[in-house]
């Protein structure tokens, strides 16, 4: 049986059903890495200029209310949303928990790691479509090859009637493993990049966070004075 129109969808519907489970497979993978591709530049968009901002905190004028305000305008960012998140618990009640730089640095890190854990939340699946994708259009590819000889076998004949849907069968799944890996490696690595670049961030307005509640803690009329800040 050959397709009548040659189209895309001629060629899957005339594929044996296990070539046209794994297009079915590769498809469903495309399409939720694109989901994810979406979903991941929304999140980079919306949250960059907030964590650039944010990380130009003035710390000379630390104080926790101050940075609270600062996170809560930009809480886009994760190193914002990890701020707010212990601000609560350690400094509004104006007890030990605030004044104690070892604490605040201990839990700031817990929550900026939770932050960077939802930064990352289905950068795996990215990953496993990169190096699968290809391998089922390959497997798929083998089969398209096989069902060829097999019409070959049936047929008697070699001829380009005969073997041209088998091939095609083939060449039809490695384009789809290759266009669902393609961009799911290209997204992997980009965000990847980005998250980096974002953790590296957090660890330094972390380091900067510790040294303020200490000089603050103890000198709470003073200005705080730290060393740097954070890049």
């Amino acid at each position: 049986m050959t397709p009548h129109g040659g189209g895309f969808w001629d060629l899957v519907r005339v594929a044996s059903p296990f070539a046209q489970l794994i297009l079915l497979i590769l498809g469903l993978m495309s399409v939720i890495s694109w989901a994810i591709i979406i979903e991941k530049i929304l999140f980079v968009l919306r949250s960059k200029s907030d964590s650039e901002t944010l990380s130009r905190y003035r710390w000379r004028q630390f104080d926790p209310h101050s940075l609270f305000l600062e996170a809560r305008r930009f809480s886009r960012a994760p190193v914002a949303r990890a701020y707010l998140h212990i601000y609560n618990y350690l400094f509004e009640r104006g007890d030990i928990p605030g004044r104690d730089p070892e604490l605040v640095g201990r839990e700031f890190g817990r929550a900026a790691a939770a932050q960077l854990a939802r930064a990352e939340r289905f950068l795996p699946f990215l990953a496993t479509c990169s190096s699968a994708g290809p391998f089922l259009g390959l497997l798929g590819t083998v089969w398209g090859i096989i069902s060829a000889f097999q019409r070959i076998g049936i047929w008697g004949s070699a001829n380009i009637a005969v073997v041209a849907p088998g091939i095609a069968e083939a060449l039809v799944a490695t384009a789809l493993g290759l266009g669902t890996a393609i961009p799911a490696l290209v997204a992997y690595n980009l965000f990847t990049s980005r998250i980096r670049k974002e953790a590296a961030r957090i660890e330094a307005f972390g380091e900067d966070l510790v040294f303020a509640v200490g000089q603050w803690s103890a000198n709470p009329g003073q200005a705080t004075r730290v060393p740097r800040t954070a890049p």
